[in-house]
């Protein structure tokens, strides 16, 4: 069996099976009765509230990126600890080159 096939074979059975993924997620599921669907109400999706919206919305702004974020640019990442100081990456970049893992640059 060649790639093409057993790929195309795979994207047939996925296209297959969404739809009933789609509806176990949904407030109505597929029963094999006349009826043809069961209602489950806690399975309902419950939307946040107009106020929490508002309230996040509000935190959002406050955020010294978000007039920048507000235009299109990627939300920053979080700092994860201290930065390094100048003479540790230099010291860091030395061993890399001496290593061979990164290219030494002028010689």
């Amino acid at each position: 069996m060649s790639h093409r096939t057993l790929l195309s074979s795979a994207l047939l059975a996925a296209a297959a099976l969404a739809p009933l993924a789609a509806s176990a997620a949904g407030e109505y599921h597929f029963a094999p009765t006349e009826a043809g669907v069961t209602r489950y109400p806690d399975h309902a999706k419950q939307d946040p509230s107009r106020t929490k919206v508002v309230a996040e919305l509000a935190t959002a702004q406050k955020h010294p990126a978000w007039n920048s974020v507000s235009r299109g640019a990627p939300w920053p990442a979080a700092r994860a600890g201290q930065p390094a100081k100048r003479e540790a990456v230099q010291a860091e970049a030395i061993r890399a080159m001496q290593a061979g893992t990164i290219p030494s640059g002028e010689r």
